[in-house]
């Protein structure tokens, strides 16, 4: 049965070899391809670009808005009634065109939280029935100011968030970077460990299957038990259906590698063990004046707190007291000739409103408004502050975890070493009949978990190392902030 697994595997991986060559891929070169062109990469550069544009649309609206507005044309034609000196009302037939134009450039204004508006327009009348005359109308200049709520100024608070949500999109783009290498890692670790226990599995093949071989020879010859031989071909069997699965695992964990990186399928990989360890020891105190330095978190706590002041400011301000204040002054003239309605004399045009609105009984119902953003607000302090505990205390543990597993990762190593040569040991002693099989069986199995444990090791190793990258946005070997460049301005 080996054999003929052996051999169907022998023409599967010559039928891809002839259609395609094998990628050599290894773990930082695996993390570079998923940073370009992962699904989770495409995720995280679209959110990033969407809050780009939401902060240009902010800073936009600050800065001077010029549009154009009109009418071309009204058209009226109707039955009117029209008073008469004598209280009785004259029913004509009325038909004009009305055209009209404006040219406004308009500036909010943040500190007040008010517009102001330059205006130019103008209008053109033309009566045709019941006397056909033509007039306009101009105004070469309007200064206008509309100040509508006095106790909340949504601008102002916007220009202390919209930063913050700015610098917060930037950092956590960078984060998302390093949350694809870990979610790399653990891909490839996948793959890679299903590759080296495939490998294992076919190693185990064979020397069950020559160890078989010469039990069989010392069995017709009285030198084993019949026991002994039925353990060594049960063994056999075992490792022939260990293989059968430890294939399985390897294409799928291989498939998901390659569909994650946006590798074609059919192409086979050649994974390599990471073999250089960055020696770096990380101090509590040190990773935690990082992270207070370069992650989203400390901005996102910032933004929060000023979102729940913003919360009680608004509800101040929407109580139903209101005073709005509007502001008018421009210069304009009429006429029945275009160039003359842009020639003085000019008349001056003057507006003033002032609105005031005071409920006089609601029955508590600012009151409760108020008190209750208040009682939101002291909720959200209290979770900013639990957050700020679970904050650093992941901190704590990812670090604590990264340093203790440097040390169980050479134990790891040196067991794996320690496990293969006692294999080898135990191996030409069974064979030279100095120990049992059972002993034998224990050496293999032994064999067999140091360098699954030797691997696992590794894998926990790498991504502590990329989870505190995030957690910090540092490189503690290259001793330098992490930083991406993305595809747009940021």
């Amino acid at each position: 049965m080996n054999k003929l697994c052996t051999l169907f595997l022998a023409l599967f991986s010559a039928g891809l070899w002839s259609q395609h060559e094998p990628q050599a891929l290894s773990l930082a070169q695996a993390i570079n391809q998923a940073q370009e062109q992962s699904p989770s990469y495409s995720r995280a550069i679209n959110r990033a670009e969407n809050r780009y544009w939401n902060y240009r649309q902010f800073r936009a609206s600050f800065l001077p808005q010029l549009n154009l507005a009109g009418t071309f044309p009204n058209y009226a034609s109707a039955i009117e009634g029209i008073l008469q000196d004598d209280g009785t009302l004259d029913f004509r037939e009325r038909e004009q065109t009305f055209i009209s134009s404006q040219l406004s450039l308009d500036q909010n204004i943040g500190f007040t939280g008010g517009r102001l508006s330059l205006v130019s327009g103008l209008q053109r009348t033309q009566v045709v029935r019941p006397t056909k005359r033509t007039s306009y109308f101009s105004t070469p200049i309007s200064v206008s100011y509309f100040q509508p709520m006095l106790l909340y100024n949504a601008f102002k608070w916007d220009q202390k968030i919209e930063p913050l949500v700015y610098q917060e999109s930037r950092r956590q783009y960078q984060e998302d970077l390093e949350q694809i290498a870990t979610e790399t890692t653990n891909l490839y670790f996948e793959a890679l460990i299903a590759s080296i226990s495939q490998k294992i599995a076919a190693a185990n093949v064979d020397n069950n299957d020559t160890i078989y071989k010469i039990s069989k020879g010392r069995y017709n010859l009285g030198k084993i038990a019949e026991n002994d031989l039925l353990q060594i071909e049960l063994n056999l069997l075992n490792a022939e259906n260990a293989f059968t699965q430890a294939n399985l695992q390897y294409e799928v964990a291989t498939q998901n590698l390659k569909r994650y990186l946006g590798i074609n399928t059919a192409t086979p990989l050649e994974l390599k063990v990471p073999s250089l360890i960055p020696e770096v020891s990380i101090t509590l105190a040190d990773a935690l004046e990082k992270a207070r330095k370069n992650r989203a978190a400390v901005l996102e706590f910032r933004r929060r707190r000023l979102e729940a002041d913003e919360a009680v400011a608004r509800a101040r301000g929407n109580t139903n007291y209101n005073v709005n204040i509007q502001a008018n002054f421009g210069l304009s003239r009429q006429g029945d000739d275009l160039a003359n309605v842009y020639q003085p004399p000019l008349s001056n045009q003057q507006n003033i409103v002032v609105g005031v609105n005071i409920p006089i009984v609601d029955w508590g119902q600012a009151k409760s408004q108020i008190r209750k953003a208040q009682a939101n607000r002291k909720l959200e302090l209290v979770n900013i502050e639990q957050d700020e505990i679970n904050f650093e205390q992941e901190i704590f543990l990812q670090v604590m975890q990264f340093n203790a597993q440097y040390q169980q990762l050479k134990i790891a190593a040196k067991a794996d070493t320690v496990a293969q040569k006692r294999y080898l040991v135990a191996k030409q002693r069974y064979l030279t009949g100095k120990i049992d099989i059972t002993n034998f069986n224990i050496a293999q199995a032994e064999k067999d978990q140091a360098k699954r444990g030797y691997l696992n090791a590794l894998r926990v190793f790498w991504n502590n190392y990329y989870t505190v990258r995030r957690l910090t946005l540092y490189d503690f070997v290259a001793q330098r902030p992490i930083g991406y460049e993305a595809d747009f301005e940021m």
